[in-house]
């Protein structure tokens, strides 16, 4: 490059390098809100189709079958999004902690890049360098910043894929608890029905053929009555372990008898975000 010294060339492509870093993160941010705003969509969504006019139109009207399907296929996205996410995240951090060690020793990264042909040294006029420009070599230099290199961006995706590994873990934790916490009250829910079906009655856990305690992964479920309680014994996200779900049967109406459901979330916000659907529990799907 004319008008550039060895040491300003190095820095100049670092810096380059810690730009672009800085762009990878801006995009990796700007998906986050993406997916954000992509969640909150699905839950709404989801939402309207879960209750009796959305099924009806999701069943009758050609446009709700195909927003619902993209909406499935929206969901089905999330998971590849947020491994996205992760991908960037270490990309953007070792080329910025890559652009700071060039920035800092723009000489020894200078011979790095000329090694791996990156960059090819041009003397100047009578192939002569300027004096104290010259780069100073040393293999033995070369090689520990070669193992430093190394070890930062290994140190860096060891961190973030013990993070991501966490993520996954704990997001396959809620989806099991999720599940256990619908079976066990839709099996409830399902077999009072058929008792009452038979008998005009509600049963309690005996005539219903159910034991009163279940430890289960994630709840400890308590069956009395006309009610069926799922308290949690562990954190679910930021929904607190000792929350209280349940569902009591009751009977109404004034010509005959008829079943009704009522389902009851914790009052904790973060609880009733967790389980958005709980409303819907037990119901046909």
């Amino acid at each position: 490059m004319n008008g550039f010294t060895p040491v300003r060339t190095v820095r100049t492509l670092f810096a380059v390098v810690a730009l672009f870093g800085m762009f990878i993160l801006f995009m990796e941010r700007a998906l986050g809100v993406v997916l954000v705003m992509a969640r909150q969509m699905l839950d709404l969504g989801f939402a309207r189709y879960g209750n009796f006019t959305g099924k009806f139109a999701a069943k009758n009207f050609a446009e709700d079958k195909k927003l619902l399907s993209m909406l499935q296929e929206m969901k089905d996205l999330l998971p590849m999004a947020d491994t996205a996410m992760t991908l960037l995240l270490i990309l953007s951090v070792a080329l910025m902690v890559v652009a700071l060690v060039g920035l800092a020793l723009p000489r020894q990264m200078g011979h790095v890049l000329v090694a791996i042909k990156l960059l090819k040294w041009v003397p100047g006029e009578g192939g002569e360098t300027e004096p104290g420009e010259q780069f100073a070599f040393s293999r033995e230099t070369l090689k520990k910043m070669g193992i430093a290199v190394g070890a930062i961006l290994a140190i860096v995706l060891l961190v973030f894929g013990i993070r991501g590994c966490m993520l996954v873990s704990s997001a396959h934790a809620q989806e099991a608890a999720l599940q256990e916490l619908d079976r066990h009250m839709s099996v409830y829910m399902a077999t009072q029905r058929a008792f009452f079906k038979n008998n005009k009655a509600i049963g309690n856990a005996k005539q219903l053929g159910l034991d009163t305690l279940v430890n289960g992964d994630y709840y400890t479920f308590t069956v009395g009555r006309g009610h069926i309680a799922a308290e949690s014994k562990v954190d679910l996200g930021n929904c607190p372990a000792g929350s209280r779900w349940s569902v009591s049967a009751a009977t109404g109406g004034f010509i005959s008898k008829e079943l009704k459901f009522y389902r009851i979330l914790p009052k904790n916000l973060e609880c009733q975000k967790f389980t958005s659907n709980f409303k819907r529990v037990g119901q046909d799907r």
